[in-house]
């Protein structure tokens, strides 16, 4: 009790102690005698103990989301060991992020988590890994995010029977490729 800043000024105080039943406490009554040896205001203890615990906050560093790696998000507020993880791989699965909002994106990561780590997050190194549409196969298409088995397919398909693409633009005709996901993947291809 007093290790965790209780103190006693009257026999009352006694009661305060978690485990001491009101019959013992009237046993014990009598024998009870605090004698102050120091007084000292509960207000100034109170600034000493803030002083001590809480003189310094962690600084939390600005981390660029293409090269860190999981202790600096563990670093992020909201950011545990898991998600540090996830969000590693899911960069290492996209081939590298083009834009902070991606991260977003990743599983199991809460919009109110992202939005209170957003601030500490840059873009300054733009690694991001490309494969050629012209040459790739199902296989290495469908393993990106972004493309499932559906669109790699489809582009697979697409140019066995038209030929080699021209233009990034030309996955546009495939009637299975949305502005949406078009404006997400063309990052990630090359011609």
């Amino acid at each position: 009790y007093l290790k965790k800043g209780g103190h006693f000024s009257e026999a009352e105080d006694l009661k305060k102690i978690y485990g001491v039943r009101p019959d013992d406490y009237l046993r014990l009554k009598p024998y009870i005698r605090i004698t102050s040896t120091k007084t000292e205001s509960p207000a100034n203890k109170q600034s000493e103990f803030k002083k001590e615990t809480f003189a310094t906050k962690p600084r939390l560093v600005v981390v660029d989301i293409n090269t860190a790696d999981t202790a600096a998000f563990i670093a992020l507020p909201g950011i545990g060991s898991k998600l540090a993880l996830r969000i590693v791989n899911f960069r290492d699965k996209l081939g590298g992020f083009y834009s902070v909002d991606q991260i977003a994106e990743t599983y199991g990561l809460p919009d109110s988590a992202f939005l209170k780590i957003k601030p500490f997050l840059k873009f300054e190194t733009s690694i991001v890994k490309k494969f050629n549409i012209n040459t790739a196969t199902k296989e290495e298409m469908k393993s990106h995010p972004y493309l499932k088995w559906n669109l790699a397919n489809a582009i697979v398909e697409y140019r066995n029977q038209h030929g080699a693409f021209s233009s990034l633009e030309d996955l546009k005709k495939i009637s299975l490729i949305t502005t949406d996901i078009f404006d997400k993947v063309k990052f990630y291809l090359a011609l």
